[in-house]
């Protein structure tokens, strides 16, 4: 799985524009949602917010798995819809690239690597992290902490990283 966290709800907003942006957003309900970046809740969250500062927020689709192909096309998006903003992972994201490629593609996470987990004791551990996130080998959060609150002390006792 890919671990990931929110980016500030400024940082999206500064990709949009509040007078010609018709917005739909597109989750993702599978790594990010496990992270606490995504997910139904998070979704609805960012929706509400985004209306309340006066964006035009269409409508949104909630997709098992956003890289997959396959489960983009239930997302059917109203015609007058010219942005997007995802709630996926980076292969989330450039899978709804590569299928609207004339709408502009808001991302609003920052992908930190591959993760293990725990699910007995609600516990991701980041396995593999991506090259800025290198200080972030070995790591663990709880399921669902959006990259806050990590554990203090190790839960899962595996190696991590690659030799």
């Amino acid at each position: 799985m890919i671990f990931s966290n929110s980016l500030d709800y400024e940082a999206i907003t500064n990709q949009l524009d509040k007078e010609n942006d018709v917005i739909t957003i597109i989750g993702c309900n599978t790594c990010i949602r496990v992270s606490g970046a995504g997910g139904p809740d998070k979704m609805k969250a960012l929706a509400l917010q985004l209306k309340k500062d006066g964006y035009n927020v269409k409508d949104g689709f909630m997709l098992p798995i956003a890289c997959m192909e396959p489960y983009l096309a239930t997302a059917k998006l109203a015609h007058e819809v010219n942005t997007i903003v995802v709630l996926a992972c980076t292969a989330g994201v450039s899978n709804i690239k590569r299928n609207y490629p004339h709408l502009k593609v808001v991302e609003t996470v920052d992908n930190i690597g591959l993760i293990v987990a725990d699910t007995n004791k609600g516990v991701l551990k980041i396995a593999m992290p991506y090259e800025k996130h290198q200080h972030k080998l070995g790591e663990e959060y709880p399921i669902g902490s959006d990259g806050k609150n990590k554990m203090p002390k190790e839960q899962i006792p595996i190696k991590v990283g690659v030799n």
